[in-house]
């Protein structure tokens, strides 16, 4: 009430003096006493910003605008800082190694919240020592074989790789003992896979399951087509992986081996995955390598080859007319059904050993492989790709890699927030468009961006196929991917050019030994070739649809593909279904590039 008082007299004072002599700048100046109660927000009176710990301050004023020496807060506090950077422990995100210093995360400025974030991160002191702590029991650490006395002995390792001296060891497994031929079948590699792990270096990645831990598992390999006493070894990598048999609470545990092999290309090989130890294996395989650089080449494309009852049947017909004739496979999801069953995956890839021990096949992830039926990190389970660094491996994983003069982007659709790409793959995605000087872009997915069956068309189904396409068509139409292969709907269908802003373009067609090619088409194509196995869908799309952004559209039979043969700047493109012992053409159409 005394202040209110005291306030009220000043007013009047101030307004007096203001009216007749001014304000002046003390308390006997003017002859006024100035009373600092006002709370102007303006930059003259700032004493400090907002922070994370406070908010921001300004010093009060007389009615008069003199400023005064007491702050009052005002506002909210502001977000962290993260600028500082301290090298202190609480700090440290990765200890110095014999590659790089040590990697610290920044500090807030103002109250030193550690950011916890690896996109703030800095560098800070020397590059370390080798520290030889890392035990792997592959064939280029090897120092001792086993015998029935001891375990084979291995040299420990740097995280870089280097192998460390006599006094850096370990023992792994056990001593060697005559195995039963009921135990050794525990060692038989099953579920084989080959793919491109490294196609710039002619690397191919491989792998295979075990029921026990490998004793000493290797791929032998020679070239020529036998397989003698002067082979090549190299180690595996082996990890212990769980799964469910073929109910939901039998669960098992097995062991999924990893390698790599450097080969010449166009040059025959044979090889095969065998246990030393247990002294058992698959039977010799004899395959020819392609030359990965040539801009002459061929790839299949298959999709959706589950069936229900799980059969590899269907997968087997198609393999058929595949290998031998295409450099590799692109499969664009669903391999399986009900993909935590491994009982599943052996039976769509053990029994097809014949074939995809031939063939590399380069997979992305569909639904039913991994969040269908609560399935778990197949997809590397099964294939040995060589990935970027991402956060999760658990529902696919995204890739890339390039053969010949083509760029093939592989892209996860499971792994998505509000149906889109994440962030992450989504700047993943761009940068290798971004980067990309390829002749020509391709593009694999299983959901799609545009579909004729009830993932595209239906509009209580469709969520994910426009969020997709709200995301991405534009950046595909900008960066000049030419086709997008698809894969979820189980139909045939080709779509018109599609242009940034999701309209069809009007084509330029060209017809050459009877194959109707689209010179330089003004946008990207989407295409479906149907799926290998039996779970058949219905076209849904409506005749207004079709009209607008299709040139090709239909259901499909089981036993369905596509081959594409590219030869510099052409590209031939022929669907293809099997029915018994006879093959069938759909359609063929293909590109010419002029420009």
């Amino acid at each position: 009430m005394k202040r209110d008082l005291k306030r009220v007299i000043s007013l009047f004072v101030c307004a007096t003096l203001l009216f007749s002599v001014g304000c002046g700048g003390g308390d006997s100046g003017n002859g006024h006493t100035h009373v600092f109660d006002q709370q102007v927000v303006e930059s003259q009176y700032k004493k400090s910003d907002a922070t994370c710990t406070e908010a921001a301050q300004y010093y009060y004023s007389c009615v008069c605008g003199e400023k005064g020496s007491e702050p009052f807060s005002m506002g909210i506090k502001a977000f962290h800082s993260y600028t500082a950077e301290k090298a202190e422990a609480q700090y440290l995100k990765d200890g110095a190694n014999c590659q790089s210093p040590a990697v610290y995360y920044k500090s807030c400025v103002y109250c030193g919240k550690n950011s916890g974030s690896d996109l703030l991160t800095f560098t800070a002191g020397e590059v370390g020592t080798h520290a030889y702590t890392e035990e792997k029991a592959t064939a280029e650490y090897l120092k001792y074989e086993a015998t029935f006395d001891s375990a084979a002995v291995y040299y420990k390792s740097c995280a870089c790789g280097l192998k460390g001296g006599e006094d850096a060891t370990f023992s792994y497994g056990a001593p060697l003992r005559e195995l039963t031929d009921e135990e050794k079948i525990a060692y038989q590699p099953i579920s084989l896979t080959m793919t491109l792990y490294d196609v710039e270096n002619s690397v191919y990645g491989f792998t295979w399951n075990t029921q026990n831990n490998p004793l000493r598992a290797v791929i032998q390999y020679e070239k020529g087509e036998t397989l003698t006493e002067n082979a090549q070894e190299v180690g595996v990598d082996t990890t212990k992986e769980s799964y469910y048999n073929d109910t939901d609470t039998d669960k098992i545990y097995y062991y999924v081996s990893k390698a790599e092999l450097k080969l010449e290309p166009n040059t025959t090989y044979t090889y095969r995955v065998y246990d030393k130890y247990a002294q058992i294996g698959t039977e010799a395989v004899t395959f020819q390598t392609k030359d990965t650089k040539s801009t002459s080449f061929s790839f299949a494309h298959v999709s959706d080859t589950q069936s229900v009852p799980s059969s590899g049947a269907n997968f087997a017909t198609v393999l058929k007319r595949i290998v031998g004739e295409n450099d590799f496979v692109l499969h664009t999801g669903d391999i399986v059904e009900y993909s935590k069953y491994e009982s599943e995956w052996t039976d769509m890839l053990h029994t097809n050993f014949a074939y995809l021990s031939k063939v590399p096949l380069m997979a992305v992830s569909g639904n039913h492989d991994t969040t269908y039926k609560s399935g778990y990190n197949e997809l590397w389970k099964h294939f040995n790709n060589n990935i970027p660094e991402q956060t999760s491996t658990g529902n696919g994983y995204y890739y890339s890699f390039t053969y010949g003069n083509a760029k093939f982007i592989m892209l996860n659709t499971n792994n998505n927030g509000s149906s889109r790409l994440e962030e992450a793959q989504y700047k993943w995605v761009e940068n290798e468009l971004k980067n990309n000087t390829c002749d020509w872009t391709f593009v694999a997915m299983h959901a799609p961006l545009y579909s004729i069956g009830q993932w595209g068309a239906d509009s209580n189904k469709n969520y994910q196929s426009l969020a997709l396409r709200a995301q991405l068509q534009g950046l595909f139409a900008e960066y000049g991917v030419d086709i997008v292969f698809q894969g979820h709907d189980h139909l045939l269908s080709r779509t018109k050019p599609i242009d940034m802003d999701g309209n069809p373009t009007v084509e330029t067609w060209q017809t050459e030994d009877g194959v109707e090619y689209s010179v330089d088409p003004n946008g990207v194509l989407y295409v479906m070739d149907g799926m290998v196995g039996t779970n058949s869908k219905s076209v849904i799309a409506t005749e207004e649809e079709l009209e607008k952004y299709y040139r090709n559209a239909q259901s499909s039979a089981q036993c369905t593909w596509a081959e594409i043969t590219i030869n510099g700047n052409e590209l031939i493109f022929e669907v293809k279904y099997t029915s018994g012992s006879t093959d069938y053409p759909y359609y063929t159409w293909g590109i010419k590039k002029t420009a």
